[in-house]
């Protein structure tokens, strides 16, 4: 686990799928490098039935994180982009990167899972809540 979070950080490469035929290299390399300086983009369209898809290539980590927190979900000539990091077929996992655990302690007993739920909903969707030590109170 601790290379797989090494080469993470490590990770500079972005994929860029579901794009408009009429997207070019140059339209996605104006577009990323205001989000930060791009090495170089590759863009794939040797399927005639598939839509168009790139990879991005950052110098940092961090850019390439960026983009990705900036540019999936946005529409770039009428199609909703999809932006992931790059990986190989072996390595291909779901896409987790707009999953987030957050850590609330020194709760009183009193606070049930239900609270929490309540007291976090206004800043997203919740996948899933648990109150640690619940389970072993009356």
């Amino acid at each position: 686990m601790f290379c797989n979070l090494c080469l993470l950080q490590f990770m500079s490469d972005s994929y860029v799928g579901n794009l408009s035929r009429d997207v070019t290299e140059n339209l996605i390399l104006q577009l990323f490098t205001q989000i930060g300086p791009c090495k170089s983009c590759k863009m794939i369209t040797e399927h005639i039935s598939n839509d168009p898809y790139c990879f991005v290539e950052f110098f940092e980590h961090r850019d390439a994180a960026a983009a990705l927190a900036a540019m999936n979900g946005r529409k770039i000539l009428g199609k909703e982009v999809k932006v992931n990091w790059a990986t190989t077929p072996s390595s291909q996992k779901k896409d987790t990167s707009n999953h987030f655990h957050v850590f609330v302690g020194d709760l009183s007993p009193e606070i049930t899972t239900d609270d929490i739920r309540a007291a976090f909903a206004p800043f997203g969707k919740i996948s899933n809540a648990h109150r640690i030590g619940q389970e072993l109170e009356g």
